[in-house]
């Protein structure tokens, strides 16, 4: 090229010079060895690449593509096409059967130690004959009139039922059983200030656990919305190691108390306590199942525990644990409400359902329902029940001036007698909420009672214990003579240990006294033990897991294409290799396009002075060669 450097060629020596650059450089033995790796037409090995690499292909009937006569490939092309079909079909079965998830339930029996539940007792007469009458504290109180649950509970439910009547100059009856309940209810506003209720180191006179002896020191006290003041059993070593009776939980109970009914309440009840069976730790609900625990009777109560496992699922959302719930369970102090907290349950998504709907509708929280704490402090008032204080401290009668007329008076703060719908309408700007509220309160309590609550989006715990108790019941004492002796030693023991530690022992001195009568109506046996130490196990696992799945494809895989994973491997390196030499052939058709040249205006060359012609130089300036594909 340095000797063209300033010499012009015509169109045809320049044609000729490519020409012989391109054959001087296809004939280099490199070059010609690089063609061949990458499967340049121009060399041999790459003649036929496709049919190599079916030949090397190990799935059957690929490489008879490309042998045979045209009527064999298209019958083999219509076999590969049909079994591809089928594979395809084949394969869809196996993603549908697999993301539908489908689980298989193992039942088991496994003999271990025994895992006691959590046992919560309150008795259903809540009101305590020793302490009902002791002055409840409270600001509002008129000095040197005294007033206690038990007065309260005659006098608030006649208030509430006069709120109740759509007219105040009706006549109302002298003990309205209809509104004791809501009587009840209200008596949380002060139920805790003083002690209105028995405490377990007067109920428990004897406590026997796994066989070994406990005390009231290991029950915890537990404030339940309806029943007041309840203990829970929480044991910190909670494994019994023998099933049958008096291996659980043994206990001697006593309680002198009362309690006011509605007329149907009245009808169904049961003197004694309820128990309730719960996981560790988790707020206890009274109102769910249970087992009564009658006084005047022993109750042998046989617990069988199951355990369910489950997997999370589209059709059955389940988590491992639940976040915890806190709820206030005494609003009744005059510093302020206080809280507990509990472990997490699907019992706590379904009250704060019925919760929200009460505060939505009414503005107020449900008094007979657990209260979340940061619904409780979104209501103005927290309840729907709560009234002003200054009703529960002063006297409410009946008067009966004609045979057919009956009405209420209050007292003043003076102590004086006057009309309580005269009180009720002078406070009405106060109590007129309160009726509001009561009769909001009750719509939404029938129509939950009466359709019930959706909870289908309340987390459940995948992996859910559960009690079943059977109850047998035995009169009890036979003898009172003999069995009331033995209390009254049980109790004068507890006695000087409660003395010891300085609590009120005026429940346990009217045992000591009144021993024969008290046990033969107060008293009652309570044995809770396991049946026996098997527990029932019901465990869910994925039908069709994952392994099974690939399992499952590689058998259809050899079935339909007779593949494996190394056939895949083949079949995606053909493809690839079909890939590179399309992009090849592009390529070289791009390289051997037509070469033409086309003239442009003559330009003229500005000579340099002294530039001498030389003999090679033609009579025309030849333009620069323009390639154009």
């Amino acid at each position: 090229s340095s000797g063209l450097t300033h010499h012009r060629l015509s169109a045809q020596q320049s044609l000729n010079c490519v020409t012989m650059l391109r054959s001087a450089i296809n004939s280099r033995p490199d070059v010609r060895t690089a063609q061949a790796a990458f499967g340049n037409e121009d060399s041999i090995e790459d003649q036929q690449p496709t049919k190599q690499q079916q030949q090397l292909a190990s799935s059957h009937g690929i490489f008879r593509l490309s042998q045979g006569s045209g009527v064999q490939r298209v019958l083999w092309a219509l076999v590969v096409v049909g079994v591809c079909v089928g594979f395809i079909l084949h394969l869809s079965m196996l993603v549908q059967q697999y993301t539908s998830y489908p689980v298989s339930t193992e039942l088991e029996a496994r003999t271990d130690f025994f895992e006691f539940p959590d046992v919560t007792i309150c008795s259903t007469n809540y009101l305590s004959v020793t302490y009902g009458y002791d002055p409840v504290p409270s600001p509002v109180a008129v000095p040197g009139r005294a007033r206690g649950l038990v007065d309260m509970i005659y006098d608030v439910s006649r208030f509430f039922h006069l709120l109740n009547q759509t007219d105040m100059n009706a006549s109302v009856p002298v003990n309205p059983y209809s509104s004791y309940r809501h009587g009840k209810l209200a008596l949380n506003k002060i139920a805790y200030r003083s002690k209105q209720l028995p405490d377990p180191y007067e109920i428990v006179l004897l406590c026997r656990f796994n066989s070994i002896p406990c005390s009231y020191l290991n029950f915890t006290i537990y404030k339940d919305d309806e029943l007041f003041k309840c203990m829970t059993f929480a044991p910190l070593n909670n494994t019994v190691v023998r099933a049958g009776p008096g291996n659980g939980l043994y206990l001697l109970m006593y309680t002198y108390s009362s309690s006011f009914f509605t007329d149907e309440e009245e009808i169904d009840d049961i003197p004694g306590m309820k128990v309730v069976l719960h996981p560790r730790g988790v707020k206890p609900n009274m109102n769910g199942p249970h087992v009564m625990s009658p006084l005047k009777y022993k109750t042998e109560a046989v617990i069988d525990t199951s355990i369910q496992e489950k997997v999370d699922r589209s059709s059955y959302r389940c988590l491992e644990s639940l976040p915890n719930a806190t709820y206030i369970t005494d609003y009744s102090q005059l510093t302020g409400p206080e809280n507990e907290t509990f472990r997490g349950s699907t019992e706590d998504c379904r009250v704060r359902i019925m919760q929200q709907e009460y505060l939505d509708t009414c503005g107020c929280l449900a008094t007979h329902l657990p209260k979340p704490a940061d619904l409780y402090y979104m209501a103005q008032p927290g309840v729907c029940h709560d009234i002003n204080e200054h009703v529960l401290f002063r006297d409410i009668f009946y008067r009966r001036p004609t045979s057919s007329y009956t009405y209420y008076t209050i007292r003043n703060d003076s102590w004086y007698k006057y009309p309580l719908m005269d009180y009720v309408a002078t406070n009405y700007d106060m109590y007129n909420g309160t009726i509001a509220r009561l009769d909001c309160y009750q719509r939404v309590l029938d129509r939950q009672n009466r359709e019930g609550v959706d909870t289908h989006g309340c987390p459940v715990l995948c992996r859910v214990k559960s009690h079943e108790v059977m109850p047998r019941y035995y009169h009890w004492p036979n003898s009172v003579k003999y069995s009331g002796k033995a209390v009254s030693n049980l109790a004068m023991e507890a006695l000087n240990e409660a003395k010891a530690r300085g609590l009120d022992v005026r429940g346990l001195k009217d045992l000591v006294s009144n021993y024969e009568s008290r046990v033969k109506y107060y008293a009652g046996v309570l044995d809770l033990y396991p049946r026996d130490l098997i527990v029932q196990m019901s465990i869910e696992s994925w039908a069709y897991p994952l392994r099974n799945f690939f399992s499952d494809l590689g058998g259809i895989l050899g079935l339909w294409i007779g593949a494996s994973i190394v056939t895949l491997v083949e079949i995606l390196e053909l493809a690839m290799y079909g890939a590179l030499l399309v992009h090849k052939k592009l390529a070289d058709r791009k390289r051997n396009q037509v070469i033409v040249i086309k003239p442009q205006e003559q330009q003229q060359e500005e000579k340099p002075p002294g530039y001498n012609h030389s003999e090679l130089e033609t009579d025309q300036q030849m333009p620069e060669p323009k390639v154009e594909l």
